[in-house]
């Protein structure tokens, strides 16, 4: 056993291994292939195999694509309609309430930007809005807070936009709402 031969690392004898086995298999696929009257024309095939997947992949990238692009105008068409108010109804029948929602809280943003002259802007979150109400002493300062609170917990916390939490959310919504119908 202290002859040369058996003092080789485990790492090393593994790696021979490894090496004479690829070489075993590389040399029965030469062999297999000496056989065969054309290895061109295998390798055309291949190719030819080779294009017709990355094609195919392409297609159904583009359809994928489309789909979403679809989807994402459809939602756009049914949440950001002229009406917020109609486009949540419509979203709660068709059972997107999430969507609805934010339909909701839109219209609600919309009525106090129209009645508190609140400057929107797409970064500013519901505190935002909350915190320019305060300053201003606004009536519509604990209305909106009770909206956004339930809205927040329906659409970013544990409980699920459902038919029962956009009946709440609606419900919270509804001064806003007059105010919308009675500027309009």
């Amino acid at each position: 056993m202290r002859d040369p031969a058996f003092r080789r690392s485990l790492r090393s004898s593994f790696a021979d291994r490894m090496l004479l086995w690829l070489g075993d298999w590389f040399e029965r696929f030469l062999r297999l292939l000496e056989g065969l009257p054309s290895t061109r024309s295998i390798g055309l095939g291949l190719v030819a195999l080779l294009v017709v997947f990355v094609l195919a992949r392409f297609v159904l990238a583009a359809r994928a694509q489309a789909t979403d692009v679809q989807r994402l105008a459809q939602r756009r068409a049914g949440a950001s309609g002229d009406d917020p108010w109609a486009a949540a109804e419509s979203l709660v029948a068709e059972g997107r309430f999430e969507d609805a929602a934010h339909a909701l809280y839109r219209g609600v943003i919309a009525a106090l930007a129209r009645d508190e002259r609140l400057r929107l802007h797409p970064s500013r979150t519901s505190g935002d809005y909350a915190r320019e109400l305060r300053r201003r002493s606004s009536s519509s300062l604990a209305p909106f807070r009770a909206f956004t609170r339930r809205f927040d917990v329906v659409v970013y916390g544990n409980d699920h936009a459902d038919a029962r939490s956009l009946a709440e959310l609606a419900e919270l919504s509804a001064p806003f709402r007059s105010r919308a119908r009675a500027a309009a």
